[in-house]
Order: structure tokens, then C-alpha cells, then sequence
């Protein structure tokens, strides 16, 4: 993990395994990396983990390898001189230090290893098992949906969404930067309420471009870019812990193209289906039995600040849902850039790192989705 780095440290280092190049951290050490990426060595140490370079004298040929150049240790250098030698002057206290060592690098032997696609999928189903004990550690969450007497105006604004509103923390992940960085934490979360006809949802981000999306694949927007994304089980009945889709899975998919709204309802498992959708990679396949365009059926409306609010008709989702019961779903969102999907964040499922493999993309894992439960609704207090 290379921590705070700043900057090249000099030209390349020639030795045994090939070019080398350094760069200078933030907190008094140093990364040496191989032309090709591999790690090879950190020089100096992290001022959090070891003792700050303060020897009473210098002394000449003295270690200094379990010493940290203190943090913000600026404008350090390294070179090599025609012998082979490699030295650097280590910034703070312009001292020459000589690294040893680097003639006993090897490269390790060139090999052949074998990954079937047996392999594969044990490597997908331990990413589950590691979510699902993540969630029965920390629950997986329960959303109140309220059926609503009066719909909410769909505006991109949320102020006709009551305080009692009940939001799903999407992603919260990182930190505010120092200085004059622009980089901030993500801030993304989504509600839902329910009329007699409708569902209605909000997502609250600060990504104003979030949904740009080039459509590459018409059938496969979680491909090419940034979507709404709302997981569904209609089937309040269904096995809870199913490791395959059922009747009444399915996915709501909603982006803009050119400016346009495109919305994809992927149903994976409907009785009766006589063509499936096949979503293929090199190592295997999945099906699913219907995948309809339901935009006419939805209404997208942002602020152009990052907000988002969405209407689509019950009837276009096949659901009738009741009050007190509780279905499994979840929400998220897939940020992209360049007509390429680089991102899956869920409110509930976090085994979603995947986004370059079709299948892993495509499927429906409603053992990992959260509950959402259907509530009358609660006029606002204030």
C-alpha cells in the first residue's frame, strides 16, 4: 500500500530484475517499484511506525535501514552511479545514504498456473459466504417503506419527503482532504414510498453526472456507466436464503443516454419464459428469462446537483405489495466514466467489486439484498 505519495524520485534504477523506478511518501519513507509494477522494496519507514532519523553525530557506513525520514520530507533524490551503485540524499538533512542490497533481488522463476473455472466459482461463492457472515455480524438491514395517501411531487427536489423518512445509507466511504482538495466523501443514500399505483424513490448523492451512461449494450447499461439500481423480490414467500433467483426477482435498472431515460427491468426467473437473455463471460453464463424496457413506464427527474427522484407504475414491476409484509431488496448505484461501469455500491450487499464480468454484473443474489418493510404511513410531526 503505498501511502501519501508525492513524486519520482529520480531516473531509473538498472539491476538484476530489471529498471526500477522510486517514489517519495508523505510520511518519511520510500517505494522502489519495478518498471512492471512489482513491489520490491520500501526504503525508510513510516514516521507512525518507527523512530525519526536523530543521531547525535554521523557517522560513516552507519545502518539507517529502521529509521523514518519523519513525514513531509521534501525533494529527497536517487541515482545510480556508473559502477552500480545506488544512492540517494534523503531530503531533510541532505545526508548521502548508499542502499545495499539490491544486487540479491531475483526475479522468481516463470510459471505455468492452472485456474479452472471450478476455481472460479469457489473465489465467487467465498466473496458471498464472506458477506453474508458480514451481515449476520452486523444485520443486513431493515427499510420501512411507507404506503403514502398523497404521492410525492417528482421533481428532483425532496422537500415533500417527510423527516420521518426512512433512508438507506448507500455509501459513505472516504474522508475529507486538507488543503485545497476538491476530494470529499461520498454521501449516497435512497428511500422508497408507495402509493395504491406506484413506487417512488429518491436518491440523495453529490455526483450531479452520476447517471452518465454511453448505452454501448443496449441490454447491459450496468456496462457502460453510471445507473440507478433497485433490487426486488415480489415473493415475500420465497426461501430467504436461496442461493439461485426465484419467481419474483428482479431488477429495476434506470439511466440516462444522450440526455434520454432508459429503464430495464430484468425478471430472472418468470414461468413460462421461451427466450432468455444470455449474459456470457469466458468462463460461464447466466440466463436471465425476460429483460423488458419499461421507460415508458418510469418518470427520472434530477436537480442537476446530484439528486434523483423516480416514479414507476406498480403494474410495470408485476408487485402488489402489502402492508406488513416484508420483501427482500436492495438499493444502489454503479458509477462509470468513458462509457465504462467502474463502480457497484449497495446498500446492503458489499460483495459487488466486480465490474468486469458479465455474469457477476448481471446476477441477482437475493440471499444478500436487505428487507424492506411495508408500513401505513405516519403523517410527519413537527
Amino acid at each position: 500500500m503505498v501511502v501519501g505519495h508525492t513524486r519520482l524520485l529520480g531516473g531509473w534504477i538498472q539491476g538484476k530484475v530489471g529498471p526500477m523506478f522510486c517514489i517519495n511518501g508523505n510520511m518519511g519513507n520510500m517505494y522502489l517499484i519495478t518498471a512492471d509494477g512489482l513491489f520490491v522494496s520500501t526504503l525508510f519507514h513510516d514516521i507512525r511506525l518507527r523512530p525519526n532519523w536523530a543521531a547525535p553525530a554521523a557517522v560513516r557506513n552507519m545502518d539507517v535501514t529502521d529509521i523514518s525520514l519523519h513525514d513531509e520530507n521534501f525533494w529527497p533524490s536517487i541515482t545510480q552511479t556508473p559502477d552500480g551503485k545506488v544512492f540517494l540524499v534523503d531530503g531533510g538533512r541532505t545526508s548521502l545514504v548508499r542502499v545495499d542490497g539490491l544486487e540479491t533481488l531475483s526475479r522468481l522463476p516463470e510459471q505455468t498456473i492452472a485456474v479452472t473455472a471450478g476455481d472460479l466459482h469457489r473465489a465467487r461463492d467465498w466473496f458471498a459466504q464472506t458477506e453474508a457472515r458480514r451481515q449476520q455480524q452486523r444485520g443486513s438491514g431493515i427499510l420501512k417503506v411507507p404506503f403514502r395517501k398523497t404521492s410525492p411531487q417528482v421533481d428532483g427536489r425532496f422537500d415533500d419527503w417527510p423527516a420521518t423518512t426512512d433512508w438507506a445509507f448507500i455509501d459513505r466511504r472516504g474522508t475529507a482532504a486538507n488543503f485545497d482538495s476538491h476530494s470529499r466523501p461520498y454521501e449516497v443514500s435512497a428511500a422508497v414510498a408507495l402509493t395504491d399505483t406506484h413506487l417512488y424513490a429518491a436518491w440523495r448523492t453529490t455526483e450531479k453526472n452520476l447517471l452518465n451512461n454511453s448505452g454501448e449494450t443496449p441490454n447491459a447499461p450496468f456496462k457502460h456507466g453510471g445507473c440507478l439500481d433497485m433490487m426486488l423480490a415480489t415473493d415475500p414467500a420465497a426461501a430467504p436464503n436461496r442461493n439461485a433467483p426465484a419467481p419474483g426477482d428482479q431488477r429495476l435498472l434506470i439511466t440516462q443516454i444522450e440526455g434520454k431515460t432508459l429503464a430495464l427491468l430484468y425478471r430472472a426467473k418468470v414461468p413460462g419464459a421461451k427466450e432468455p437473455v444470455a449474459f456470457s463471460s469466458p468462463w460461464r453464463t447466466i440466463t436471465i428469462d425476460v429483460v423488458e424496457d419499461v421507460t415508458e413506464h418510469v418518470t427520472l427527474v434530477t436537480d442537476k446537483q446530484g439528486n434523483f427522484e423516480i416514479s414507476v407504475s406498480l403494474a410495470a414491476l408485476h408487485w402488489q405489495p402489502k402492508s406488513g409484509e416484508t420483501y427482500r431488496a436492495d438499493l444502489g448505484v454503479l458509477r462509470g466514466a468513458n462509457g465504462q461501469t467502474t463502480q457497484r455500491v449497495y446498500w446492503t450487499n458489499k460483495a459487488t467489486a466486480i465490474t468486469a464480468d458479465v455474469p457477476s454484473e448481471a446476477e441477482l443474489t437475493p440471499k444478500l439484498w436487505g428487507k424492506w418493510r411495508i408500513v401505513d404511513y405516519v403523517e410527519d410531526r413537527k
